[in-house]
């Protein structure tokens, strides 16, 4: 296959993905909007329960690691590097080798599995104190456990 019909086959199949979701980036692309102007989270782990998740840190790492700030997203959550590199690897097995991407499963599941880790390891060693291992008092549960007690 010429260079020129891979890239339009690349470039079709890159449309098609994206139709295919269409309404998913719509939902999250309003649950942001609503989330960075009404809420201090865009987390619904935060938002509800006030606790980090084991994602906690990762948006942060993710722009640091844009920025070339490699330490700083080390700091605030290492997976942004297993995050980056399997999804370079599904871009170009996807769309540059045109190839199937099932085979990485395997791989984002022990990325999950060592996130799950590692959150268990911060949460005993740096709660509730260090960013982004952070409490956060304003969250859904709270207010419900204040609003009960004012009642009761």
């Amino acid at each position: 296959m010429s260079r020129k019909k891979r890239l339009m086959e690349s470039i079709r199949m890159i449309k098609a993905d994206l139709w295919s979701i269409r309404y998913v980036i719509l939902v999250l692309a309003v649950y942001f909007f609503l989330a960075w102007n009404f809420f201090y989270s865009s987390c619904p782990f935060v938002m509800v329960t006030g606790l980090p998740c084991p994602g906690c840190g990762l948006s942060r790492a993710g722009f640091c690691l844009l920025r070339g700030e490699f330490a700083d997203a080390w700091y605030l959550n290492p997976f942004i590097y297993g995050i980056a590199f399997l999804a370079t690897a599904f871009v170009i097995r996807r769309y540059v080798l045109q190839k199937e991407v099932r085979s990485l499963q395997k791989w984002l599941i022990l990325l999950l599995a060592g996130m799950l880790v590692f959150y268990i390891y911060r949460m005993i060693r740096y709660f509730p104190g260090e960013s982004p291992m952070s409490y956060y008092p304003g969250n859904l549960l709270n207010r419900i456990y204040q609003a009960l007690g004012r009642i009761m």
